[in-house]
Formats: C-alpha cells, structure tokens, sequence
C-alpha cells in the first residue's frame, strides 16, 4: 500500500499518521485496511452485473467510480478494473492497472501545490482519457491504410478487418458514453465535496468523454464509407470480369451460327466448291481480329 500525501509517496507502516488530504494506492487485497485508514464504509446499493460497468456512486458521505476497461478494446486477456473512494479528506484508488504508475508520476511532477482529492481525482482521468486518444489514433491509421487499399483496382479481402474494427469501435461507443453519463453524475456533487472551481475541471474532463465519443462515432462513419468503396471497388471488378465474358461470347457467337448452318444435314451448293473451306476459315479469322480490334478501342477489356 502507497500514501501519497505532502507531493510525495510513502509506503505505509502501521500506526504512522496520515496526513490530509492523502491519495491511498492499494491492491483489492488490501482494501478492507484502505478502508479503514480513511474511515470509508463501503455499501453498494447496486447489483452485482453492474459491477462489470464503468459507473458513478453518490454514497453516504463518499463518491465511488468505478471504471472497467473491456478487454475488447485494448485487445487484453484480463479486463482492467479501477474502483475509487472519494472523500473530502482521502481518496483510495484500488487496482493494479499500469495507468497508476503513470498517474503517480503526474501527481509527484505536477505545477500544483497541495492537490485536493478532487485535483488528484481529476488528474487520474486524464491519464486514463488520454490512453484512450492513443488508441483511437491508431484505429484511425488503420482505416486509412483501408482506404488506400480499396482505391486499387484488384483490392484485398479485407472483411474481417473491418468487422473486427466494427466491434472494436462498437465497445468504444459504450465505454465512452458510460464515462460521460458517469462524469454528468459526479459534477451533479450530491455529496458537496467540491468547489466551483473543482468542479469545472471535472466538466473540462466530461466535454473530453464527449469529444472522444464524437471521434468513436466520427470513425464509424468513415469506416463505413470505407467499406462502401471497398465494396464499390469489388463490383466493378466483377463487371470488368462479366464484360470479359460478354465481349467474348460476342465474338464467337457468329461462329456458333456457321458452326450451325453447315453442320446441318442437308446438301448445300458451295460445299461443292473447292475453295468454300479456306473461305469460311479467312472470314472467321477476320471476324475475330475485327472484333477485337474494335472492342478494344471502345475500351471493353
């Protein structure tokens, strides 16, 4: 367990005192002696489904936030859970997700002096938002190599791609429109444990949700039109192949009539003559060169 109090963190050790306001760090182990340093008592008034949402409490005399992060998003194993306990005086932090290493940094180097468990709160979603612009900006790269496929002529398959990509922004649509309904919550402060200033930083913080929620909704949409090109590209090359085949069955559908005309069983005048094989065989031959000729200037393959 690290207490963070006076811009410096310290690993606890029964009996020492804490002084206030202090940011308490622990794992889920360690939760019942985080509650017990703070004076928090803990009792959830929501079912247990909700507890795999990101979701805001106003309790008796504490907030409570949790955010879980949905391994469809980051791609995890394991799902990524924070829970936080918000007081005027403490805020516990239980979780061991890597973003905590980078809060603690940004609460050690940070311009301000004597953070508030509210700044010290606000600080933590900003770490955690701004992972979450990284990995929009790599979705958007990825669409846009999509794009550039789908401008070739012959383009790859890439159906499962854009599916998968689908679903992944599917979940950021509902992660982020939970963080913004959960920040509208906080910045209602039923329990009175913010200032006006205090709770401008938490508004600053719900208008970043709801841009980050614009940008998901942004990329579905150019996603969508991405699919539509890659699948407009996909039938034009299916009728540059039934063009083929047209011109094709085109040429040789005269052939098919003379093939027919003296294949039939009956005594035909020119047969007679000598030079009728050679003739049938330079008409064929100029019809085709013909037709080639002029399908390719009329651009037909």
């Amino acid at each position: 367990m690290i207490i963070f109090a006076d811009r410096e963190f310290e690993t606890y050790s029964e009996g020492k005192t804490i002084p206030k306001p202090a940011a308490i760090l622990a794992d889920f182990e360690q939760r019942d002696l985080a509650f017990a340093l703070s004076g928090i008592d803990t009792r959830s008034i929501f079912p247990d489904p909700e507890s795999q949402t990101i979701r805001f409490e106003s309790r008796n005399k504490y907030d409570y936030f949790a955010v879980h992060i949905p391994e469809s998003i980051f791609s995890k194993k394991e799902t990524e859970l924070i829970e936080i306990y918000l007081t005027q005086e403490f805020l516990v932090v239980l979780g061991q997700n890597p973003i905590l290493q980078s809060w603690q940094k940004s609460l050690v180097s940070g311009p301000l002096e004597n953070l508030t468990t509210g700044q010290m709160l606000s600080l933590l979603f900003n770490q955690i938002l701004s992972q979450d612009l990284e990995l929009l900006d790599q979705i958007e790269d990825r669409i846009e190599e999509l794009e550039e496929d789908a401008t070739l002529k012959n383009p790859n398959d890439h159906t499962n791609i854009i599916i998968t990509l689908r679903k992944q922004l599917l979940a950021l649509k509902r992660y982020f429109q939970a963080w913004y309904e959960s920040l509208e919550e906080l910045e209602e402060n039923q329990n009175n444990l913010f200032s006006t200033d205090q709770l401008k930083i938490f508004r600053a913080q719900k208008n970043k949700a709801g841009r980050l929620l614009n940008t998901v909704l942004n990329l579905r949409d150019y996603l969508t039109q991405v699919r539509e090109a890659y699948q407009n590209q996909l039938d034009i090359s299916l009728n540059d192949t039934m063009r083929f085949f047209t011109v094709v069955t085109s040429i040789f559908l005269p052939l098919n009539l003379i093939v027919g005309w003296y294949g039939m069983n009956l005594k035909m005048p020119e047969l007679a003559y000598k030079g009728t094989y050679i003739i049938v065989i330079l008409v064929s031959i100029s019809f085709i060169v013909f037709s080639l000729i002029y399908g390719k200037k009329k651009g037909w393959f």
